[in-house]
């Protein structure tokens, strides 16, 4: 893949720093996007789940999502632990997924859940907030719905990405991050036979309040490698 490049050979990110029995096996409409609405619990105290509701593709029934958690007493966060998904009208779920221990605020919405379309097949998949690292750096837990199985399956690779960002439009994976006050990047993404495989990384490296340099990197013959270096824009 060819990267489009500015006047310092790179694409020109901004910085990162200033979110049962299968189913019918239908290839999944690839133009969906979908959406998906929660229910907060009756108790902001940690009475109840949350519960989420989406049809994930056109062709498949509405799914409910109904998330398990706690409130930490010592560190006030709310803690899911497991996710039971249950097709509408159906009073058994079809699948559990359980030992989570995901962590968030108590204001983040939903308990950090959404459902997006992450591998551009149009399928919603799901993904739930792990828990922060350094400065803006988020992971993530991510499951793919295969449509083969009628299952979603955990994505361990894509688990690694620190802050994706999904782009139905370039069907690219745009994670931001930052290891440092004087460093950060920029890495893209794209889908290989079901695995996210990066095709081109930025890092912005400071040395001094005012001077900064950007670094290019693109894969070429299966390696990353360096292919030019700038000013930071």
């Amino acid at each position: 893949m060819t990267a489009e490049r500015d006047g310092a050979g790179g694409r020109a990110f901004e910085a990162p720093w200033g979110r049962a029995p299968a189913e019918p096996s239908v290839a999944g409409d690839e133009t969906f996007q979908g959406g998906f609405n929660c229910r907060a619990p009756a108790s902001a105290a940690g009475s109840g789940p949350i519960v989420c509701q989406s049809r994930i593709n056109p062709v498949l029934p509405d799914f409910l999502f109904s998330l398990r958690w706690y409130l930490d007493p010592e560190t006030g966060e709310r803690v899911v632990t497991g996710i039971s998904i249950r097709r509408e009208g159906r009073a058994e779920p079809f699948q559990v997924i359980a030992g989570l221990e995901a962590r968030t605020a108590p204001e983040i919405a939903d308990g950090g859940f959404e459902i997006i379309d992450m591998d551009f097949d149009g399928y919603l998949d799901m993904r739930l907030i792990a828990g922060g690292t350094a400065g803006p750096n988020m992971l993530y837990r991510n499951w793919l719905w295969v449509a083969d199985s009628g299952r979603f399956v955990e994505s361990a690779m894509l688990d690694e990405i620190v802050t994706p960002e999904f782009d139905p439009e370039t069907r690219e994976i745009v994670s931001r991050w930052r290891s440092s006050a004087a460093e950060g990047g920029v890495d893209v993404y794209t889908w290989d036979d079901g695995v996210p495989v990066m095709i081109h990384r930025e890092v912005d490296r400071f040395d001094g309040p005012a001077r900064c340099t950007r670094t290019f990197f693109d894969r070429i013959d299966d390696e990353m490698r360096e292919t030019g270096s700038g000013a930071c824009s």
